[in-house]
Order: structure tokens, then C-alpha cells, then sequence
């Protein structure tokens, strides 16, 4: 991060941390603990583009040492005062930081680092002088400290007002600098958190957890990923869930460049969909979707995603073959912890109405007599990889609108069309004379008030049928979606089970909270499900707004645009 970034974001950091204004006076490591002072890297970022989360501040108050033992025993099994490692990182057990340090001066801490007779010794160093200085001393120069693994650390030096041997310190590493040991602990008494996603002060316990999950997600990305083919709306909406230690995401148009570039770069080629990977390749390949919770609008709207499936083996809909997610839902170890947060999740995803697009719109619906089953058929994009690869027996809705009605002879039926569909941009429009099997046919009614109204839903693979699951409605499948085989719903088609039986909770767990990832399109930082979801509920009533309906008026004209020319 550039300085003067750096300087931009501490200051706002501090002015969102204390109501006095002006805000207090950023200091470096070696400033004296005052009021009206702050260090806002107390604890480094997962990334350096993070904003500040773990601040010390001169403030009264400073944690007493009972929460201070307590703090340092997270942050030290949590790995939290080093950044995120590369894939690649080296194993050294002496580093000595020679970033910003002037020639003169980088003699003595290379004195230092090589006084360790037998121990493995390398020097964080940018092109340069710097360099020269470490190769002239027969050291490996690292580009910064997600290139070296903190478990190996024995000894972290650097200059006097260097902030990496005080993290080293907290972290329980030997820290030094040329006029003696780091000391971090007049600093770290004043710890103080930043929610990371609504930039307002947070309770210890919670600002750990923030940054231990910001570091598990930048990890995952450890590799540097090379997309394939996509176009620049779609580069720049999924470079946020792949962005890492080893830096964003690089672009190239064509299999064959990508894979040229993430073998020279020892990364991994991200695809969209079931688009052909590298063959015979040794390279670590995975797969982008959108999640299924993703966004205030459709996708062929241009509406951002706040979530995306990352599948190493196959992506979820895939029923010809393994999945991460069927793996991640036979393997998962499901505590109570786990689960009790899954069913707050799931309580709270039905409270606000949360579906997949979550469109503002929502016309009345049809109330027949309550003797008759409502039965909800939803209708999909026919041709879609989920139908091609997860539905062997049916793939077209009107096929799906007669078995539905031959199953339900005495139920009233309303078919929902694709929102997809109902734009023209796709395929799956039903013949009148087979839309006359439904009672009702809606178009303007919203995901959530169809669920509501319903009895059953009847599908092929429709992500609704999930969404019935987790608003306690019974759910019928033609084909083999994600959520089925579990014991959890009804097989229409030739039955199949997946070899364990899952709780709903359980499915929620992996379906919602273990397997996809999210990101706060408000910060385009990963983020829980649960930002997410107050995300959208929040994003959903500003569309409703008079600027929120002059921003998507645009963004229509926008998307029509870019959907012509593509």
C-alpha cells in the first residue's frame, strides 16, 4: 500500500474509532502512549490493502491484564500478528526487514540477522539496493512477510521504529532491533477494535474473530488466481472473492494464456461455469457460480454479486460427479457452535425474506380455499448447466408443469416463470396450451411471497426448492439439485440418496455458511453471511427509494446495452 493510502486510511480509521474531533494523531511504534495519539496497525491487516482493524489508542481504560493474557492467547493461536501467507511461502527462521531502511543502516540489522550460527536466514527486501544488500550477504529477499510462514519464525529484526518485530513480539518470536529488543506491550495494553464492515467500534471478542475470519479468507486464496474469457464487469464483480497473499486476480482472454501465466506465477486458473479447464495439466484449476444468496437484482441485470461458489472439483449443481459440496456435506464435523449459528442464519433469512435476487417488486397473489395443496412450480432457464448436469430424466418447465399437475390433480397450482426467462434473453418459455395446467401463472409476485403462500414446491433443480426447505415447506424434486438426497425432500424422479442423512440445519450449515463465499459490496471485503444478509435486507429497502430507483433505472439501460453488444 502506498503512503500516502496508508496515511488516508489510518485517519479515517481513527475518525471513525472516537467521536472527539479532530481525531487523534497517528504515530509510529515508537511514540510515547498519550492522549490524543493513536497506532493504528497494531496488529497487521490479513492484507495490506485491509483497512485497520486492531488500533492502539492513548486513551484511559487500557484492557487489564487478565483480558490482555486472554487477547494474546487468540491472537497468537489464530496466527493474527502476522498476515496471510502465499501457498508458496518460505520457511525462515530469521527475518530481518530491510523495507525503507537507509544503506547506512542496513549493515547492522544484517549483522544481526547472520549472528545466529546454523539458522536459515532471509531478508524482506524491495528491487533495488535492497536486494543487492541481501544477495550480498548470500540471502534469499522475500517481497514481504506473506512470503514467509510465521510457525518457522525464531527471530524477526528490523529497525527501530519497524512495526514487523513487534507483531513478531506479540506473536511470542524473539523481536529485535539495533538498539535492543522490540517492545509492542506499551501499545498493546491500549488495544482497541474496528468493525471492518461497518467502520464503528467493536467489543474485543468480535474485533479477533473479524480478523481471524478476514485472514482464513485471504488464505484460501493463497494462489494468485488467472481468470479465463470473462468480460470486465464480470472480472472486476469476482476479483474481490479471489484477491489473496499473493495479489489480486490477473485477467486473460484465452485458456491457453492463462494457463501460461499461472504456471509462471506458480497460481491457479479460475473459470466460470463449466467452461473446459486445462487438460493434462498439473495445475490447480477451480470453478466460479454465483451463491445462492447473491444479490438486490438479477445477474443479466448487472446486479453485483454478494456471493460466489469456488469449486475445486465440480460445481454444486453437478450431479454426474463429486462436488466440494457434496464432499464438504458427507465430511463436515457439525458442532453445536456450527449449528446454532446455522439456524440463527436460517431464522433470520427467513425473517427479512431473503431469496436468491431478492427483487423489490412483489404482486398480490392468489388465495384458493385452504382444502386445496398450493403447490409452487417454478420454472428454470432451459439449457442451463444446472439442468443439463443435474436433472438426467426432465429439463424443460413444461414437461416439469405436467408432471406437476398429473401429481396434484386436486391442487392449485401457480407457476412462476425465470426471472431470466421474462426478460426474453433466455430460453424456457411454456406453451399456452401446457401453461393452462396452472391455476395462476405469476411473473410480478417475489420469490419469498410465493414460498409464503405455498404448500410444496415442485422442481427440477430450482434453488426454490432449498428455499422451501428452509421456510419449513415441503419440496419435490425432478432432478438431483444440491439439496437433495439428504432425507430432506421428496423424490419425484427415480429416487437417490448421497450416503448420509443431514439435519435442515446441517445443510444450511454447508449450504450457507461453509461452502460459498461472501463479500460487504458496500467495503468488496469477504464478509459472514450474516453482513451479507443485513446487507441485502438494507440494499433492498434503498432500491425502493426515489435515488434507488433513478440508480437502477441506469443500471437498466446499462445492463440492456451491455447485453446487446456481448
Amino acid at each position: 500500500m502506498k503512503p500516502r493510502a496508508a496515511r488516508r486510511i489510518a485517519r479515517r480509521a481513527l475518525a471513525d474509532l472516537v467521536e472527539l474531533r479532530p481525531a487523534p494523531k497517528p504515530v509510529g511504534w515508537n511514540a510515547a502512549v498519550g492522549p490524543r495519539k493513536a497506532l493504528p496497525w497494531l496488529l497487521p491487516g490479513a492484507l495490506g490493502r485491509h483497512p485497520p482493524v486492531a488500533i492502539g489508542l492513548g486513551l484511559a481504560d487500557p484492557l487489564t491484564p487478565e483480558r490482555l493474557d486472554a487477547a494474546l492467547a487468540q491472537i497468537r493461536a489464530k496466527t493474527l500478528w502476522w498476515p496471510a501467507c502465499r501457498a508458496d511461502a518460505r520457511e525462515v527462521e530469521t527475518l530481518v526487514d530491510l523495507r525503507g531502511v537507509a544503506p547506512a543502516d542496513q549493515h547492522a540489522l544484517l549483522d544481526l540477522a547472520m549472528a545466529a550460527p546454523g539458522a536459515s536466514v532471509a531478508a524482506l527486501a524491495a528491487a533495488g539496493p535492497e536486494q543487492e544488500a541481501a544477495r550480498a550477504r548470500g540471502l534469499e529477499a522475500l517481497p514481504g512477510p506473506e512470503a514467509a510462514r510465521p510457525q518457522a519464525l525464531r527471530r524477526v529484526i528490523g529497525a527501530a521504529d519497524a512495526a514487523l518485530p513487534r507483531h513478531a513480539a506479540i506473536g511470542g518470536v524473539e523481536a529485535l532491533a539495533p538498539d535492543g529488543p522490540a517492545d509492542p506491550w506499551p501499545w498493546m495494553r491500549r488495544l482497541r477494535f474496528l468493525d471492518p464492515w461497518r467502520r464503528r467500534p467493536t467489543p474485543l471478542a468480535e474485533g479477533l474473530e473479524a480478523l481471524a475470519f478476514l485472514r482464513e479468507a485471504a488464505e484460501r486464496n493463497g494462489r494468485q488466481a488467472v481468470t479465463v474469457g470473462l468480460s470486465a464487469w464480470k472480472r472486476r464483480n469476482a476479483a474481490p472473492f479471489l484477491v489473496g497473499p499473493a495479489g489480486p486476480p490477473i485477467h486473460r482472454a484465452t485458456l491457453d494464456r492463462a494457463v501460461r501465466a499461472a504456471r509462471r506465477r506458480g497460481g491457479r486458473v479460475a473459470l466460470w461455469g463449466t467452461k473446459t479447464g486445462p487438460e493434462g495439466e498439473a495445475l490447480e484449476t477451480v470453478r466460479l457460480e454465483d451463491g445462492f444468496v447473491r444479490s438486490v437484482g438479477l445477474g443479466l441485470r448487472h446486479a453485483p454479486p454478494a456471493s460466489l461458489a469456488v469449486d475445486q472439483e465440480a460445481l454444486y449443481f453437478d450431479a454426474t460427479r463429486p462436488t466440494d459440496f457434496e464432499l464438504l456435506a458427507l465430511r463436515a464435523d457439525f458442532d453445536a457452535r456450527l449449528l446454532g449459528r446455522a439456524a440463527a442464519l436460517r431464522r433470520r433469512l427467513v425473517e427479512l425474506k431473503i431469496t436468491k435476487y431478492n427483487l423489490a417488486r412483489s404482486a398480490p397473489l392468489p388465495q384458493p380455499d385452504r382444502a386445496r395443496r398450493r403447490v409452487l412450480v417454478p420454472g428454470q432457464v432451459e439449457g442451463d448447466a444446472s439442468l443439463r448436469l443435474g436433472s438426467p430424466e426432465l429439463r424443460t418447465n413444461a414437461e416439469l408443469l405436467r408432471r406437476a399437475r398429473a401429481r396434484h390433480p386436486d391442487g392449485y397450482l401457480i407457476y412462476k416463470p425465470h426471472p431470466d426467462v421474462l426478460t426474453g434473453l433466455r430460453k424456457g418459455a411454456v406453451p399456452d396450451d401446457v401453461l393452462a395446467l396452472a391455476d395462476a401463472v405469476v411473473t410480478e409476485a417475489s420469490a419469498a411471497a410465493c414460498l409464503d403462500w405455498a404448500d410444496q414446491v415442485e422442481t427440477m433443480t430450482s434453488l426454490m426448492g432449498f428455499e422451501a426447505l428452509l421456510r419449513g415447506r415441503a419440496a419435490a424434486v425432478h432432478g438431483r439439485p444440491f439439496y437433495a438426497g439428504w432425507g430432506l425432500t421428496e423424490s419425484a424422479g427415480a429416487p437417490f440418496d448421497r450416503g448420509r442423512a443431514l439435519t435442515l440445519d446441517q445443510l444450511v450449515a454447508v449450504a450457507l455458511i461453509l461452502y460459498p463465499r461472501y463479500i460487504d459490496p458496500a467495503t468488496r471485503l469477504p464478509a459472514p453471511p450474516e453482513r451479507v444478509l443485513e446487507w441485502l435486507h438494507e440494499e433492498r429497502a434503498f432500491v425502493r427509494t426515489p435515488r434507488g430507483r433513478a440508480r437502477e433505472a441506469w443500471r437498466g439501460l446499462a445492463s440492456r446495452a451491455l447485453n446487446v453488444v456481448r
